[in-house]
């Protein structure tokens, strides 16, 4: 119990938004599980509501601009289907100390699929995937082989994909078996991808 506890919990104020909301309506039985004081439950619960939640909506936005700056293809303007699923990465997933690690974690989620059902085209998890592994690689959170390039399998080509989708909307592609080189830049935090000429 103490000051590190009630950071803690302030910074799940901010950082949480089912945590957030969950406080909004019931403080006191939010907080009760928490290893804080009497006292320090009820500073916390008469936390003015109105600055929690512009706090909480800026750290929102602020992950999501994380996320675009890496992937700019998640544009809500450009595909509003995507405005569900942010909302539900942004609930289901704790923030990440750097930009990279923020939208790596985003890859992961849409990797996972869809939970809600919002009938995103099928490729959209392959191409969260190359893009995971484009940052990964890049930045040396994977290794790469001791000689020549990482090649991955896609069951659609992703990088035609990633080039049409600067325009809005969701390009119809059809299936198609693709091998993907990912070449690491010597000294910088780039990789080069091409795509493969079918075996």
């Amino acid at each position: 119990m103490g000051y590190p506890e009630t950071l803690e919990a302030l910074a799940r104020l901010h950082v949480d938004p089912r945590f957030r909301e969950a406080w909004t309506r019931d403080a006191s039985r939010t907080l009760a599980p928490l290893a804080l004081t009497p006292g320090e439950r009820e500073a916390l619960g008469r936390v003015d509501r109105t600055v929690v939640d512009r706090a909480g909506r800026m750290m929102d936005y602020h992950r999501t601009e994380r996320v675009r700056e890496q992937l700019p293809w998640v544009d809500e303007a450009k595909r509003p289907e995507l405005t569900p699923l942010r909302l539900a990465f942004l609930q289901d997933v704790l923030p990440e100390v750097l930009n990279r690690e923020e939208a790596i974690a985003w890859c992961r989620f849409l990797e996972a699929g869809d939970p809600q059902g919002n009938r995103l085209p099928a490729y959209v998890p392959q191409v969260a995937r190359c893009e995971r592994l484009r940052l990964s690689l890049a930045w040396g959170l994977l290794p790469m082989p001791p000689v020549g390039p990482h090649v991955e399998s896609f069951d659609f080509p992703v990088l035609g994909l990633l080039a049409a989708l600067d325009a809005p909307g969701w390009p119809p592609v059809e299936a198609r078996p693709t091998r993907v080189e990912y070449l690491k830049v010597p000294g910088l935090p780039a990789v080069m991808l091409r795509e493969l000429p079918a075996p």
